[in-house]
């Protein structure tokens, strides 16, 4: 941070780590986000905990490729993203938070 960067980027920052200090810690980089405009790039495994976070845009990876990109909304919505991290077996087509 001493170095005024415009991006930060960061590797599964709540992995292993519990509710309530995941959100504290998410808490955070919002508000580095929203006092400083840096951009915080997230790599995170945990679907469920990206998608209730209100972040701008999520880009899917399935496999090494880009699978979609969008708004949580929109990844929420999609079939191939629910086909690819749940499974389609007795899917309706929609990921429940």
């Amino acid at each position: 941070m001493m170095g005024d960067p415009r991006l930060l980027l960061l590797d599964e920052p709540v992995a292993g780590v519990a509710g309530p200090l995941a959100m504290k810690i998410f808490n955070n980089l919002r508000n580095i986000v929203d006092e400083t405009g840096i951009s915080i790039l997230i790599i995170e495994h945990n679907m469920d905990f990206i998608l209730r976070q209100g972040v701008d845009r999520i880009i899917v990876m399935n496999e090494g490729r880009v699978l979609m990109q969008g708004t949580p909304e929109e990844v929420r919505n999609n079939r191939q993203v629910v086909e690819a991290y749940l499974g389609s077996d007795g899917m309706s087509g929609d990921v429940e938070e």
